[in-house]
């Protein structure tokens, strides 16, 4: 499941992305018909995927990201994000959003056969180490429950998720 909603959020933000178009890359084009569930969470993803587009540090931060970032930076910062052992939904969708980012700077920059190689890393990690979270969470349903009624502690814990992400880019950028 979670490479479905990978590749699904990854689609989404290039589709909506003014300056790419996913029809010119054949890695992005396959994307199957959403049951009602995948749909809700889905379109949870991409509010949240809104959200962080909004955050102008972490745009500043993610540009400051090589377009063709070797390996070792990739992990880092995905290692970096959870370096406290406090998992939370705010970082494993900012894991996402960087994913989806040095995807949209491939693209950009013209090296689209790095996307699979973006791709493979972040299910490489998550499989590896954030999985057996999700699965204790109640799997990615636990997104919706987490995220249905916004609360403001909800919301704290959201933003700590990001404003890690951001640091974590900055420290090995």
């Amino acid at each position: 499941m979670s490479s479905l909603f990978l590749f699904r959020f990854i689609v989404d933000r290039v589709q909506r992305n003014p300056v790419v178009s996913s029809a010119e890359v054949p890695e992005l084009r396959a994307v199957e018909p959403a049951n009602p569930s995948t749909k809700r969470l889905s379109d949870c993803l991409r509010k949240i995927g809104d959200e962080l587009d909004g955050n102008m540090e972490l745009q500043r931060m993610i540009e400051q990201v090589q377009s063709n970032p070797p390996k070792e930076v990739f992990f880092h910062v995905a290692t970096e994000m959870f370096a406290d052992g406090n998992f939370n939904w705010g970082r494993v969708v900012a894991l996402f959003y960087f994913a989806c980012k040095l995807v949209l700077k491939a693209l950009c920059t013209h090296v689209p056969q790095t996307i699979r190689t973006i791709i493979d890393w972040t299910m490489d990690y998550l499989r590896d180490y954030v999985v057996q979270w999700i699965r204790d969470q109640g799997g990615w349903e636990g997104l919706l429950s987490y995220f249905g009624t916004p609360t403001w502690q909800t919301i704290g814990v959201f933003l700590a998720g990001v404003l890690t992400a951001t640091v974590a880019i900055w420290r090995y950028s």
